[in-house]
């Protein structure tokens, strides 16, 4: 029992579920604290069965010694490399992995990690293929697979509606992504597991950078203030460099001149790729700093 309590609270604590998204639908959010604090309450197969199908395991997983089975570190390592070779927009090596992998029952079985494969073919077919219609259904497939309801989207669950509404820019239709975003934003400040600002700046950005496109400047640019003040509070660049960039040209949007703040952004976001080591974003700004400084 108690190998069990800790399993179940690191593989949640791993996928970044808290106890109510666990609990949701199966059991009380109390039995599932009870269950982690390892406390003498009886468990029946049933119950067992529907946390490790959440948490994207077999409930074999539960009663095996670590040191003797490696399938949850396996899929563990896959779903790490694809994650990485996407970052990297490596996406022909990460597509070989997800052809492999949708037909293994480790993934196929489990609605979670079925969920997850799903996200990441629809990704690798959209860049790799250019079929966007491919890539949206097998969005829609993977948003289907979701326990949550319409009001409580996992940490998932978002990043899969992230990568839906870049679609939908990718194609010109600006205002289903505008409407996308907005709710995306909703849901993210209220789901009590999204504590990574990463997954917020990279929100801000997309949605900024679409509202420009839309012409909707006033938006973007606050949307980027949004952005550059998480990242100035979690003290990350990342994305930063971008955001001030992006600001700065709203900024030139909304005044139909240059000036000298977007001058100022353009600077910011300069010094940000310099300490990124972004080579090509930093020789690209130098360009435009020159020409808008020749200009004001």
């Amino acid at each position: 029992m108690n190998d069990i309590g800790k399993k179940v609270k690191d593989l949640r604590k791993y996928w970044k579920m808290t106890q109510e998204e666990l609990s949701e639908g199966i059991c009380s959010q109390a039995m599932i604290s009870t269950i982690e604090k390892n406390e003498n309450v009886y468990i029946s197969a049933q119950l067992l069965y529907e946390i490790s199908e959440r948490l994207g395991v077999t409930i074999d997983y539960f009663f095996q010694d670590d040191t003797k089975t490696p399938t949850y570190n396996y899929v563990q390592e896959t779903c790490n490399q694809i994650n990485e070779l996407i970052r990297k927009r490596c996406y022909s090596e990460a597509y070989d992995i997800v052809k492999i992998e949708k037909n293994n029952p480790q993934f196929t079985n489990v609605k979670h990690l079925k969920q997850y494969i799903l996200w990441r073919e629809a990704i690798c077919v959209n860049y790799l293929k250019n079929d966007k219609e491919t890539a949206e259904k097998l969005y829609d497939q993977a948003l289907s697979l979701s326990k949550t309801s319409a009001k409580n989207y996992s940490v998932r669950e978002i990043e899969i509606l992230i990568s839906k509404a870049i679609l939908f820019n990718e194609q010109g239709r600006y205002v289903e992504a505008d409407e996308l975003y907005s709710k995306i934003i909703e849901y993210a400040k209220k789901s009590p597991a999204l504590t990574n600002n990463v997954i917020f700046i990279n929100i801000y950005y997309n949605a900024a950078r679409n509202a420009s496109l839309m012409k909707a400047f006033k938006k973007a640019y606050t949307l980027c203030e949004q952005g550059i003040l998480t990242c100035n509070k979690d003290q990350s660049l990342f994305m930063l460099g971008y955001l001030y960039y992006l600001k700065g040209q709203v900024k030139f949007k909304l005044d139909g001149k240059f000036s000298e703040e977007m001058l100022r952004l353009y600077r910011e976001a300069l010094w940000v790729f310099e300490k990124n080591g972004d080579e090509k974003s930093f020789k690209y700004v130098s360009r435009k700093i020159k020409k808008v400084s020749y200009k004001i």
